[in-house]
């Protein structure tokens, strides 16, 4: 796993001017107070709270929609070795993630939040220097989730829409200076996770050190086998075939996921088809474990 830790990340983004959201790093937990974030965020009565490790780990303890008071005390709180990163509490509208190549950049699309244990087929869009690339999910209409402050996280049926695929191309082209700026700057290909808010539109929230291979987005790339079995539980016993893999675990529950991974591993699974995006958290664990990720289309 990579060193790049969210502090460093975040940093690194502001550097690139690809921050858009405020962000207040908290390096020492313990000496939090709620002045501080009530001086630091005077125009915001809730606040999210990331918390970061010394290297590039995922599925950190989180607090979503809180006062500062709140926040304060949760942050006081936290494990030794974990820092925090405070930002203004904003109900996200769509989520992207971007695999940036030296002269590729592809994003990944779904409405609302994207969770580990989301199913939701994402929206591709392709950039190359020849032009634009668009793949939509067979099924427009998906069971998303959002989050507001009254009712905390709901579901309901949703698509992306016109004007979600709109922003994000017209993102990319405003920064694709500074996208491949970053990428000369970190010596690879890289992702970055973003979120879409009505007050501060894309705001980019943290850079991925595992992107597919860029030939993995070509047209022309394996559909799914029609052999391939699909696997809905991490319980389930492991076929000898092609596996569509189709499960959903919770961020409390990641280490079940990972031992199910192992056990793909250990298996020799070669690769797996997702139909939940080549950008998710689901696909970088499955590339991390040496598991080559397709995406089950055709």
């Amino acid at each position: 796993m990579s060193g790049w830790a969210k502090v460093e990340a975040v940093n690194t983004l502001q550097a690139h001017g690809l921050l858009r959201l405020p962000v207040h790093v908290v390096r020492r937990p313990r000496r939090m107070s709620p002045r501080t974030l009530r001086d630091n965020f005077s125009q915001h009565p809730l606040l999210v709270v990331r918390t970061a490790a010394d290297s590039e780990e995922r599925n950190l303890p989180r607090l979503v929609g809180a006062t500062p008071a709140a926040a304060a005390q949760w942050i006081i709180d936290l494990a030794p070795g974990l820092s925090a990163l405070v930002q203004p509490y904003e109900q996200v509208l769509f989520s992207v993630e971007l695999a940036v190549y030296e002269s590729l950049v592809v994003a990944e699309i779904v409405p609302g939040i994207w969770e580990l244990d989301s199913r939701l087929t994402p929206a591709v869009l392709v950039f190359t220097d020849e032009g634009l690339e668009l793949t939509v999910p067979e099924t427009s209409l998906q069971t998303a989730r959002f989050h507001d402050p009254r009712h905390g996280t709901r579901q309901r049926s949703a698509r992306v829409n016109d004007w979600q695929l709109a922003t994000i191309a017209a993102w990319i082209r405003e920064h694709r200076r500074h996208l491949t700026a970053l990428c000369e700057d970190l010596g690879q290909p890289f992702g970055l996770k973003l979120h879409h808010s009505s007050r501060y539109g894309l705001s980019a929230q943290n850079i991925r050190s595992s992107v597919p291979e860029p030939e993995t987005w070509q047209q022309d790339t394996p559909a799914l086998p029609d052999n391939a079995v699909p696997l809905s539980s991490t319980d389930a016993p492991l076929p000898d075939g092609p596996v569509l893999l189709d499960v959903s675990v919770a961020r409390e529950e990641h280490a079940r996921l990972a031992s199910f991974i192992d056990r793909l591993h250990r298996a020799g699974t070669p690769e797996v088809y997702l139909r939940s995006g080549l950008l998710s958290h689901l696909a970088i664990n499955l590339r991390e474990a040496g598991i080559t990720v397709r995406n089950a289309h055709g």
